[in-house]
């Protein structure tokens, strides 16, 4: 195989692995009925997923911890997904206001 072939073949395994991976994530977003339900809570999430837990109230974590599954996906950004699990730990250092 010549260099331009092995090439090739990485970029094919790439897309593939890639197309593989969003599918198997595909279906598996969490509902965000409760999230949407508190003022304020789904914007405070999107902090939180950068590392600022300033807007978190313990209302908004309750939303959380009642989302059903425990492996679905929050998207919170157009293609940015995030283990709910990530979000009720985070949640577990939240002081009751």
């Amino acid at each position: 195989m010549n260099q331009k072939q092995t090439n090739v073949m990485f970029l094919l395994l790439a897309l593939i692995s890639a197309s593989v991976f969003l599918r198997s994530e595909a279906g598996n977003y969490c509902s965000t009925e409760n999230i949407n339900s508190i003022p304020g809570c789904f914007d405070a999430l999107k902090l939180a997923s950068g590392h600022d837990y300033r807007k978190l109230t313990r209302d908004c974590c309750r939303a959380v911890y009642s989302v059903n599954s425990e492996t679905c996906y929050l998207l919170l950004f157009p293609g940015k997904a995030y283990p709910i699990m990530m979000f009720r730990n985070i949640c577990l250092n939240v002081p009751p206001f």
